[in-house]
């Protein structure tokens, strides 16, 4: 059941979007990847939990519990002053990437 939305698809668009925006596919990618910190941290919160049996822990519930995780770490990632955000201001500024994005320009 560990099936986050990141796949190779979505790995391969962004990669696609990279080299047509390099900026916006940093900001996709640091907003995925803060998306999946959240997903983790929800599921990481949700074994501390007491189960205390009077819901039995069928594999509907499971499935819907890791629909329900992947949503809000989708809804609470990529807001102002988030991990992303922080990720994408330090990275867009990295040597590295400048000087991708000035190979690319070329």
């Amino acid at each position: 059941m560990e099936n986050y939305g990141i796949n190779y698809q979505s790995l391969h668009n962004i990669k696609t979007l990279a080299q047509r925006d390099p900026k916006l596919a940093l900001r996709k990618l640091t907003s995925e990847f803060e998306s999946l910190i959240w997903y983790e941290i929800l599921k990481g919160l949700d074994r501390t939990t007491f189960k205390s049996g009077l819901f039995p822990e069928t594999l509907d519930k499971k499935i819907f519990q890791e629909y329900f995780f992947q949503e809000v770490a989708r809804r609470v990632s990529g807001r102002p002053g988030g991990l992303g955000e922080y990720l994408y201001r330090h990275l867009i500024k990295s040597h590295n990437f400048k000087e991708r994005l000035s190979g690319a320009e070329k």
